[in-house]
């Protein structure tokens, strides 16, 4: 299914090239942006997060889908009337273990097809966080005083961790922090992700994980594919 050209649209080759990422909450589009940007410096000033509108496809009805990526597919055009768009990522977590997030990245790039928008879906098992133990020296950096290195699953299997946020929370907490300590110990939020991400790429460890997620694999495979002039 083809989209119809939008008559605002300048002449290809004279537009600059852009590359959209959408997903559950700006947390994750702009962690995304960074993992995107640690995997492909040549893709600089071309990633652009959008809050508007969220992917919500895998877990949604058969006849509520093809609105859903509608939404997104309509907000791509609005950005093709001025930019060339080399590639659109949708993102959902998962929510479930390895490997159900390719069932879910089925559905998300199918819908996506079928309202004449490709897209790389990015699906993390059980949640993005799951992927931030793959780098346990960048989670601790953005809050080296306090925080352990959660380094528990080195070499082993990341998407196979249930309740991945709740895991990450505790295990930043020291193991040697006092019970009287841990009430207000600030752990792990949401809004930690994006700087996390921005760790990873400043320490050059996007391409060196510590630990092994089928879905982050796909991931890179997925940027590895967009192709920039």
């Amino acid at each position: 299914m083809s989209r119809k050209k939008d008559s605002r649209q300048k002449p290809r080759g004279k537009r600059p090239q852009q590359i959209l990422v959408f997903g559950e909450s700006e947390n994750d589009t702009k962690s995304l942006k960074e993992l995107i940007l640690a995997l492909r410096g040549d893709l600089a000033d071309k990633v652009q997060p959008r809050r508007d509108p969220l992917v919500l496809i895998k877990n949604a009805k058969p006849e509520d889908v093809p609105e859903r990526a509608k939404k997104i597919a309509d907000a791509v055009d609005i950005s093709r009337a001025t930019h060339d768009i080399v590639c659109v990522f949708a993102h959902e977590d998962c929510d479930a273990l390895e490997p159900k997030h390719e069932e879910a990245c089925r559905k998300i790039e199918e819908a996506m097809q079928q309202a004449g928008c490709p897209a790389h879906a990015v699906v993390p098992a059980w949640e993005l966080e799951a992927w931030w133990f793959m780098w346990p020296d960048a989670v601790q950096a953005i809050r080296p005083k306090s925080w352990r290195a959660p380094d528990d699953y080195l070499g082993k299997e990341v998407g196979r961790l249930k309740d991945a946020k709740e895991e990450l929370k505790k295990r930043v907490v020291p193991k040697d922090l006092k019970p009287d300590k841990r009430k207000t110990f600030q752990t792990y939020q949401e809004s930690d992700s994006p700087a996390i991400a921005q760790k990873v790429r400043e320490k050059g460890l996007a391409r060196k994980p510590a630990a092994k997620s089928s879905s982050y694999t796909r991931f890179v495979a997925s940027v590895d594919e967009c192709k920039v002039k």
